[in-house]
């Protein structure tokens, strides 16, 4: 087994079974190639220089190699010791790693959400990552289509939607209902308020492409709930292609209070609420994980920040924190 071991740790290849090695002689192996000196190591690791010395020995057995050679008052490494030096040092280091805790900042870190999400959150998540983990690339994915398989097999990290079924292993905190507001053009005649909610259907009525993706187990991001129903509607792409025809056109628009307002000030739109009958429905959305980032620090983390973000810039104060609750389907 010897030579074995030898040629193993020069090349670098092959199996071994680490169940017939002392993982202590590591530790010893480490300080012996580090200091190049019996007494020093033994006082370091704070042994003997007996049990020092059968270590060696030890040592020396299994890679058929001096490791450590006399020369004049002092050792010298081996061609082999040489070899093994910086293996043993990332060996433990990696040991180290495991058994600190700490938590790998992951390489990328992505978030599926709709675009009128996307607006208000991904300058604040970059920011949250820039500050947590600047290694970590945060990639935004803009829309829910495929989204669950994707979480799935872990090529996106958390959705924001909302979905009806999911498979097992699947987590889901729904978020408070966030009040509603309603856009059109300046000078609209319902921006004064005094047409119901019930009647808006009258006006040509919007609907964002991505948002109608509503396929069993899927997401989707529940602004259907939101559209005045009405004698016209129009199927557009994304949220800016309907700000731009909210504009032109006497097209109702109606979304999350903060969504409106962002797109109000960018597009000079009026937002207003009837102030006869009920008011639109509120907008509810969830975050959607899969089980097994649910313990990564850094993913709670952008859970939490997103969270806080819509208790404190989404909604008006009424709503309570949402809970988290399994959707595994077992």
């Amino acid at each position: 087994m010897a030579s074995s071991v030898a040629a193993k740790a020069e090349d670098g290849q092959g199996d071994f079974d680490l169940g017939g090695f002392d993982l202590n002689l590591l530790i010893v192996l480490h300080a012996l190639l580090r200091v190049r000196n019996l007494t020093h190591a033994g006082n370091e690791l704070r042994l003997s220089q007996p049990a020092i010395s059968r270590a060696l020995a030890r040592l020396r057995q299994m890679f058929d190699d001096e490791l450590l050679a006399r020369s004049n008052r002092a050792f010298e490494l081996t061609p082999l010791a040489r070899v093994l030096a910086p293996k043993v040092e990332a060996a433990l280091g990696n040991i180290s790693t495991i058994f600190s805790g700490r938590v790998q900042a992951p390489e990328r870190f992505s978030v599926a959400m709709p675009d009128h999400l996307a607006l208000l959150l991904v300058s604040s998540l970059g920011g949250y990552f820039r500050e947590v983990s600047p290694t970590t690339v945060f990639m935004p994915l803009i829309g829910l289509t495929n989204v669950i398989s994707q979480l799935e097999d872990g090529r996106i990290d958390m959705a924001l939607g909302i979905t009806d079924d999911t498979p097992a292993g699947f987590f889901c905190r729904a978020l408070p209902p966030v009040p509603a507001l309603c856009l059109s053009r300046r000078g609209h005649v319902a921006a004064n308020g005094k047409i119901p909610f019930a009647d808006l259907g009258r006006f040509l009525s919007l609907r964002i492409g991505s948002t109608y993706n509503t396929g069993f187990g899927e997401a989707y991001d529940g602004l259907e709930a939101l559209r005045p129903r009405g004698r016209e509607t129009l199927t557009v792409p994304d949220i800016h292609t309907a700000a731009r025809l909210v504009q032109e056109t006497d097209a109702v628009l109606v979304l999350p209070t903060s969504s409106a307002r962002f797109l109000a000030s960018r597009y000079g739109l009026e937002s207003f609420l009837p102030t006869k009958g009920p008011t639109p429905p509120a907008y509810q959305v969830s975050l959607i994980w899969h089980e097994r980032s649910h313990r990564s620090s850094i993913h709670t983390g952008v859970r939490s920040m997103i969270a806080s973000y819509v208790l404190e810039g989404l909604s008006d104060g009424s709503g309570t924190p949402g809970t988290v609750v399994s959707l595994s389907s077992s």
